[in-house]
């Protein structure tokens, strides 16, 4: 089993002329745009990918994958039927037509309860993973790797039906033995193998990982349903990186709050060493998966009906990784490098390597850098907008690996041991004449009193 051969030709398709009456977006993502569409010639209401052909030599594997995922696979029941490609506006567009599913994503779902002060109950979100681990379970018959499960690619009909969709980062490996090695996929969602791909170990060779990684993904969607987000999303990505790498395994909020199975199934899927981590066949056979009822599909459908507010507006942003580690944020701004905020994550501690982040990060107006519990700051000899109001509450009270580099966060961390030692704290400041050690000092001694008055 596999993918046909078949590449795209952007030069011969058809053209969509006035075939298909454009309507509401419904998604922005990283390079195309979701349209809601009704084609005149079947009357069908369909979904629409639309993507900028101008880019296309720079995505064009990534299209092709796509294109031959939508031809090849779209009979399986939980994938979008596929109804085929077009050009558009002079060939200046690529367009995807596909199943239209009414019911939005799975994310709308859980924030348009969170919005009545509910959560979804467990059943439910055991149905739409069995669904969703039954697509991932054929992508993988056929070769393929996701690489960006997450809710908002998981799509509902107006029937309650599951769809797994958005295959602009999947890849065919070449055979089920095969292993990929590009970094690449939503932060929040990413395995650590998948992340550990920026390294070399000491015999110059780079990690690799497998399909298991669609595995990781499934565990951290299973907490973004029951939570409302995935673990670090609100991170900075590099932050968020380093924690999913060197953390233990992430876990709802309130596990206490959900059944053992709920929490059993989501500690399988987020194994980190993959090699302990099941296949996902194996999730099928969880009794968090086979206790699902056949009724469930029509309860969901219910609950859709019963969601009232628009809740398109409360979407976040997307973020993603793409190759080589850097971040692309949005249709319109190009890929990022990403910087280190910790200089103690670098694959390789030397004083050029070290001095190269430091310059970036300075080049990019990032004025302070952790060095494990140390911060470093290099004066800019200019004002910067980094002390008002809302960065006071945005150090407040949180999580050491919560927090960016910044005087706020040391002086919150250093506040937080002091109220749970009940011992005074030592913080030292050194550095040469105009390094910025008076500002800081006054900026320290600010905090502390917002912190002391909240």
């Amino acid at each position: 089993m596999g993918l046909s051969t078949d590449l795209l030709d952007v030069n011969n398709l058809p053209d969509a002329g006035n075939r298909f009456e454009l309507g509401q977006v419904l998604g922005s993502g990283i390079f195309s745009n979701v349209y809601a569409a009704v084609d005149s010639e079947s009357g069908k209401n369909v979904a629409i990918k639309i993507q900028n052909l101008n880019e296309f030599s720079v995505n064009e594997k990534d299209i092709n994958e796509e294109y031959r995922i939508l031809k090849d696979l779209s009979s399986h029941p939980n994938m979008l039927e596929f109804y085929g490609a077009y050009t558009n506006n002079n060939a200046v567009e690529l367009w995807f037509v596909m199943e239209m599913c009414e019911g939005g994503t799975v994310v709308d779902l859980v924030n348009g309860l969170l919005l009545q002060n509910k959560k979804m109950k467990e059943e439910h979100i055991g149905y739409v993973l069995r669904e969703l681990i039954k697509a991932s379970c054929f992508l993988h018959e056929n070769h393929v790797i996701h690489r960006d499960i997450r809710g908002s690619n998981v799509l509902l009909t107006k029937n309650g039906e599951v769809k797994l969709v958005d295959f602009g980062q999947a890849r065919e490996l070449k055979s089920p033995e095969y292993k990929a090695n590009t970094g690449v996929g939503s932060p929040a969602w990413m395995a650590p193998e998948v992340i550990l791909t920026e390294n070399k170990d000491n015999s110059g060779e780079v990690p690799y990982y497998d399909q298991k990684i669609d595995v990781w993904a499934v565990g951290i969607t299973a907490i973004e349903l029951g939570d409302g987000k995935p673990p670090y999303l609100d991170m900075h990505p590099t932050r968020a990186l380093f924690q999913i790498v060197r953390n233990p395994p992430p876990g709802l909020s309130k596990p206490s709050n959900w059944t053992q199975l709920f929490n059993d199934f989501i500690a399988e899927c987020l194994e980190k060493n993959p090699d302990h981590r099941p296949c996902m066949e194996e999730l099928l056979e969880h009794p968090f998966i086979t206790q699902v009822s056949d009724n469930v599909q029509q309860e969901v459908k219910s609950v859709m009906s019963s969601i009232v507010d628009d809740v398109t507006s409360i979407r976040k942003p997307e973020v993603r990784i793409i190759k080589n580690g850097y971040l692309k944020v949005n249709q319109r701004e190009a890929a990022k490098p990403m910087h280190l905020e910790d200089l103690a994550a670098l694959k390789e501690v030397t004083e050029d390597t070290v001095l190269e982040e430091l310059q970036n990060r300075h080049l990019n107006g990032l004025s302070y850098t952790f060095l494990g519990d140390v911060l470093l700051y290099m004066n800019p000899n200019r004002d910067e907008p980094l002390y008002e109001k809302k960065h006071h509450y945005r150090y407040q009270f949180k999580c050491r690996s919560d927090n960016a580099p910044h005087i706020f966060s040391v002086a919150d961390a250093a506040y937080q041991d002091m109220l749970h030692h009940e011992q005074p704290q030592h913080i030292l400041m050194a550095g040469e004449t105009k390094s910025g050690k008076s500002l800081n000092y006054g900026k320290l001694v600010e905090h502390l009193v917002f912190l002391g008055e909240v």
